[in-house]
């Protein structure tokens, strides 16, 4: 069955397109048959000269309306919250429209010095330009509650809802999920709970199948398509919740609280409220899908500039490292990224080719396993640079937390409570941690660390990556934390 989510989408981009295409017509007709643009007027015109055209624009509006964030799910959130969207997207499009069509020749006459046709700007096409942009808000508002008006008919029917796991077979998940099953229009669908005491308890609550425990999370979110988790745990112990969290903070998914809980995690975590429903959402991702893309186009055009701009530098180290000790170049490594999944990470070889024939562990301050070329590559931060290909490649990002291994993920998370979260971000090449603090010797570098993770996390922006950015240069010149 397709989820709510992604027909709520597809049905998005439809609607949009159908009332972009009706402005696109409109648009021409009042523009070459109506009469009411003089200079304009040609009922020799027909549309099979301007459909292209059309269909370009409506491109370019629903890549506005993605960059907008207006494609994201919205059947949680405020219906004036999204028009206010629609309406800025709308302004600025209509902006964009105004620099195509005159740019051009405001430069050319600017430039030369001469008048603006005042006339032309202001008495013709400039009002019909703004009558297209009320005309596309309207039209595109208009669809969408249209279109949440069916989609939340199809709901109520029990059609596309996302399924929802309630953590705790208590008095505050019971409400939550007789809550939820009166109110379909939601979207939310509550398959069942997930209790500590489910080897001595009823397998059936409040009309609900009982599926497991807290340890079979990741399984049963697999198995039942979870898109989402309600912590209805009666437990006042900021512990409790941790350790629930432990299991569930690495699952693509969203996880709420019950606002009888919220005073026990607040102050510790960014959330949002749930719109027409008394729920908290942790970790909640609060990044505009805009900046999210724009974030990957940076990614791309800084990683690709970085890695031709310092080839040299790459055929430095390579030659190097082998007349140390005629080892290999590279050091690869398997590493844990977004939401759990692993990649292969690649540096230049700092060590001694038997660093860790006693198993994995940490760098250490003056650590006699790094070779003398390696102290030099690690503290001009050269040893890095062969990463940048696991940013063109997607699974990292310029900016975001360091990678880490699986076999010190397994021991953290037990150590520090919601180390794992660190998992909802991509990994990074440098972050907010890297050039805050020095490189991980011990647990305690990585609860500090952490803490700088969660503050990325929680005001992640383009603007906040700039200024990593810049830092991260200050202490490459500087040596800054080399180790």
């Amino acid at each position: 069955m397709i989820r709510a989510s992604t027909l709520e989408r597809v049905l998005l981009v439809l609607s949009d397109f159908a009332a972009l295409t009706i402005c696109f017509v409109l648009a021409y007709w009042v523009q070459f048959h109506s009469g009411w643009i003089v200079d304009k007027f040609d009922p020799t015109k027909t549309f099979d000269q301007y459909w292209a055209m059309g269909l370009g624009l409506n491109i370019g509006w629903l890549a506005l309306f993605s960059f907008a964030g207006l494609y994201r799910s919205w059947l949680l959130m405020s219906r004036t919250h999204q028009i206010l969207r629609v309406l800025r997207a709308v302004v600025i499009g209509i902006v964009l429209v105004i620099i195509c069509l005159f740019g051009t020749e405001f430069i050319a006459k600017f430039s030369a010095n001469e008048p603006l046709n005042q006339g032309y700007l202001y008495g013709s096409r400039f009002p019909w330009i703004f009558i297209y942009g009320g005309l596309a808000l309207v039209l595109v508002a208009g669809f969408r509650m249209f279109i949440y008006l069916c989609l939340r008919g199809l709901l109520r029917l029990g059609y596309g809802a996302n399924n929802i796991l309630v953590l705790g077979a208590t008095d505050a998940g019971r409400k939550v999920a007789e809550d939820l099953k009166n109110t379909p229009a939601l979207g939310q669908r509550v398959v069942g709970f997930v209790d500590e005491r489910f080897q001595v308890m009823e397998h059936e609550f409040a009309g609900f199948p009982v599926l497991g425990k807290y340890a079979d999370l990741p399984a049963l979110v697999k198995k039942y398509r979870v898109t989402g988790i309600v912590i209805a745990h009666e437990s006042s112990s900021p512990q409790e919740i941790m350790r629930v969290l432990v299991w569930i903070c690495e699952l693509q998914l969203h996880i709420y609280i019950v606002p009888e809980l919220y005073p026990v995690v607040n102050g510790r975590f960014k959330a949002n409220l749930v719109y027409g429903f008394e729920l908290q959402e942790l970790f909640a991702f609060t990044m505009p899908p805009w900046q999210v893309r724009v974030k990957r186009i940076m990614d791309l055009f800084v990683a690709g500039f970085i890695g031709l701009l310092s080839f040299p530098l790459w055929i430095f180290a390579a030659i190097a490292i082998k007349l140390q000790d005629g080892g290999p170049i590279f050091y690869s490594q398997e590493r844990i990224g977004l939401y759990g999944k692993p990649f292969t990470v690649y540096k230049f070889r700092t060590m001694r080719t038997d660093a860790e024939k006693f198993g994995a562990q940490w760098a250490t301050k003056d650590d006699p396993r790094i070779t003398k070329i390696g102290k030099f590559l690690r503290k001009t931060r050269i040893d890095e640079l062969p990463q940048l290909l696991c940013v063109l490649r997607g699974d990292m990002s310029m900016v975001g937390p360091r990678p880490e291994r699986a076999v010190f993920i397994s021991k953290l998370r037990e150590e520090i409570p919601f180390y794992i979260s660190r998992l909802k971000m991509k990994p990074g090449l440098t972050g907010w941690a890297q050039v805050r603090h020095h490189y991980d010797t011990s647990t305690e570098d990585v609860k500090i660390k952490l803490q700088y993770d969660m503050y990325y996390y929680e005001n992640m922006s383009l603007l906040l990556d700039f200024q990593i950015l810049v830092r991260t240069i200050y202490v490459v010149l500087t040596g800054k934390g080399a180790q």
